[in-house]
Order: structure tokens, then sequence, then C-alpha cells
């Protein structure tokens, strides 16, 4: 793969100092990959070069445009999501299916719907439901 000169660099540091995603900026040169400008940008590779390097976790850990469905990684659409979600049922203070049952439904691992549930992922929703848990039963004696 080529490695790009330094005024390259250079204008990439600049684009993302102005807030460009390094895809937006890799899309631009297509010749580097996007973790090349990554790399670049964060000063791993070309740390000599000058431009603004960017600080780890700019986006405070959260990347506003890769959130749920656009996310690369995202195993459920925002509608299946949300359908989950809504599983919950208030009289019987619990979840109205387990878990695994929609793992099977919506062809994913049940630790997609168990990390959903307590509000690993998708925290962007808001859901009033992610984090519930039943509350603690009194034994009977």
């Amino acid at each position: 793969m080529a490695k790009p000169n330094e005024k390259l660099v250079r204008k990439w540091r600049k684009l993302a100092e102005e807030g460009h995603l390094y895809t937006e900026i890799s899309r631009r040169y297509p010749r580097f990959s996007v973790d090349q400008v990554r790399h670049y940008c964060l000063g791993h590779t070309g740390r000599k070069f000058g431009g603004p390097i960017q600080r780890v976790g700019r986006w405070k850990g959260s990347n506003v445009w890769l959130r749920g469905e656009r996310s690369p990684h995202s195993e459920l659409t925002l509608k299946q999501a949300k359908k989950v979600l809504d599983d919950w049922d208030e009289e019987k203070d619990r979840w109205g299916s387990p878990g695994s049952v929609w793992a099977k439904k919506l062809d994913v691992s049940s630790s997609t719907i168990y990390m959903l549930r307590r509000g690993e992922t998708w925290k962007h929703l808001g859901h009033p439901n992610q984090g519930r848990k039943p509350k603690k039963r009194k034994k009977r004696a």
C-alpha cells in the first residue's frame, strides 16, 4: 500500500481538525485506507510531520455518525431494537420473552439481545426499558 507524503498528511490532519471523519478523508484519497488516515492523524505514524495531531477519543468515546444500525458492527435494525426493548411487561415486572427467544427470532446471538437490554449497546436511544431488571421478590417462608 502506498505511503502518503508529509504535505498530504498535513492536509488530512487539518481536515480531521475541522471535524471530518477519517472515512470521509479516506474517500477523498482512495489510494489510502481509513486505517492509514487514522494512524497518521493520531500521530501513530508520521509523528514528526507537521499539522495538528488528533486526540484519541475526540468523539468522547461515541462516534455519533456510527450509532445504531449505521454502525458496521450492528446486527439489528432500529425497528428490531425498539421491538425488543418494548417487550417489557409492566404487570409481571419482567421481560415478556426471554432473550434467547428474541435471538432466535432475529437470527442474532443471545448476548446481542442481553447487551441491548442492559443498555450496553444502542445507548443513544435512551429507551426507558434499557437497564431494567425485575424487582427482587421476597422469598416465602
